[in-house]
């Protein structure tokens, strides 16, 4: 699922304890990084972690959810597994880095 809206932050919480698994990317449009990296993690997310939900927010229109978790940099990445954050990185990140930090709780909740 991908959206591109603004979630308040009462959406973005019932979100969390709806599903198993979930990575928030936040994006803008003027971010090279951003661009890039997106497909190489969208690909990561279904061919190696299909059981992550993808959502995708525009950094723009979701600014105040943004800084309420402290996304202050883009690409902004969260991951959670059972309502519980594991995952947060801010600015730039490798695809190999992703990898291999999702690797382990993904198996351990899902192996």
């Amino acid at each position: 699922m991908e959206l591109n809206q603004t979630l308040t932050t009462g959406e973005f919480e019932g979100l969390i304890r709806q599903k198993e698994a979930l990575m928030i990317y936040f994006y803008q449009d003027r971010c090279g990084v951003c661009k890039m990296l997106f497909p190489k993690v969208k690909n990561l997310m279904e061919n190696q972690f299909p059981k992550i939900e993808l959502i995708v927010l525009d950094a723009d229109k979701n600014r105040e959810l943004a800084a309420q978790l402290r996304m202050l940099a883009v690409p902004g990445i969260l991951v959670f597994f059972d309502s519980k954050e594991f995952l947060r990185s801010n600015g730039l990140v490798t695809i190999n880095e992703l990898e291999s930090k999702i690797e382990r709780p993904y198996g351990l909740f899902f192996g």
